[in-house]
């Protein structure tokens, strides 16, 4: 079986952008690539339009961090008169449950179930604005698709006891685990309709992670026939995968996989939060492995995710 290749990156390498791999990494991860002010190749200022025909220096650096990393952000991608008319549904609709806006002693469930009629609510829409789909359109290049009927199931993390860092369960892919690289045949969206500060809830993304598993599998074909089941066994074969799924030490976790990035077969590897603000999309490729985290915030993480598939996530 085929071991990668193994290096640490350490603090005084630097990215293309002249910044540490994991300061450039961490803080884009955690406050979004416009937020993030040009830290890393792919970054987008925040008033670059992605909406023309032609596509713009910037834009090609956005599809380019994807393609390299699996995933980029909208930066505002939908405006705060709509992220606020999502979570008034979303509050309406868990109110009669019990559980209430102005009263946190309500909100005991960390994460509620029964929202996903909510889903067809056309409020939700907003989400595929011009700008997230002519960013997802560049992803996919030619391979024609249309906008989903809806835009996702509504996922909401109310803070809770357990305590933060890089979880050990959960991790997981949105297809195929041998789904095409690229161009990839879907991609995923996760909308934020509530601004998500670091260690409140946000998803973690291992990027790069969408090249690991292509390369993974390439060199380790599974059988034909093989069900997720046996894909997921194989990948946790890898070694950073296995570590990655392995307790430990919260800190020495976090320290690990956060606060440093590893070069494993020319691939950098760094765990990331989805923090960002109210109306940020985060577009993610199928097979970047991401995974829920506790909320250690003072305030609910709402989030909407969704994507669009060309192939039924490779099982077509």
């Amino acid at each position: 079986m085929a071991q990668p290749g193994y290096g640490i990156i350490p603090s005084s390498f630097t990215a293309p952008c002249g910044e540490p791999w994991g300061t450039a990494l961490r803080w884009i991860g955690r406050i979004g690539l416009a937020g993030a002010n040009g830290l890393l190749r792919g970054a987008v200022k925040s008033e670059t339009d992605l909406m023309g025909s032609k596509p713009t220096a910037n834009h090609d650096q956005t599809i380019e961090h994807f393609r390299t990393h699996g995933w980029t952000r909208v930066h505002k991608a939908f405006d705060a008169e709509a992220a606020a008319a999502m979570r008034d549904l979303v509050w309406d609709g868990l109110a009669k449950t019990g559980v209430l806006r102005d009263a946190p002693s309500t909100w005991t469930i960390e994460r509620p179930a029964k929202l996903q009629a909510l889903k067809e609510n056309p409020v939700l829409n907003a989400v595929g604005s011009d700008r997230v789909l002519s960013t997802i359109g560049a992803i996919l290049g030619t391979q024609s698709y249309g906008p989903p009927k809806r835009w996702g199931a509504i996922f909401i993390a109310f803070p809770g006891k357990d305590e933060w860092g890089v979880p050990v369960r959960g991790w997981h892919v949105d297809a195929n685990y041998t789904s095409q690289l690229w161009p990839p045949k879907g991609v995923q969206t996760h909308a934020l309709f509530g601004d998500i500060a670091p260690r409140s809830g946000a998803t973690q993304i291992l990027s790069g992670s969408h090249r690991l598993i292509h390369k993974w599998f390439k060199d380790n074909p599974p059988p034909a026939g093989a069900r997720s089941a046996e894909m997921r066994r194989s990948l946790r074969m890898h070694p950073y995968i296995r570590d990655l799924h392995t307790e430990g030490d919260r800190d020495q976790r976090i320290a690990r996989f956060m606060d440093r990035a590893e070069y494993v077969d020319g691939i950098t590897l760094q765990v990331v939060e989805n923090a960002g603000a109210a109306g940020d999309v985060l577009l993610l490729h199928p097979l970047t492995l991401h995974v829920a985290a506790p909320n250690n915030g003072a305030a609910p993480r709402f989030l909407l995710s969704g994507g669009v598939t060309t192939d039924m996530h490779g099982w077509a």
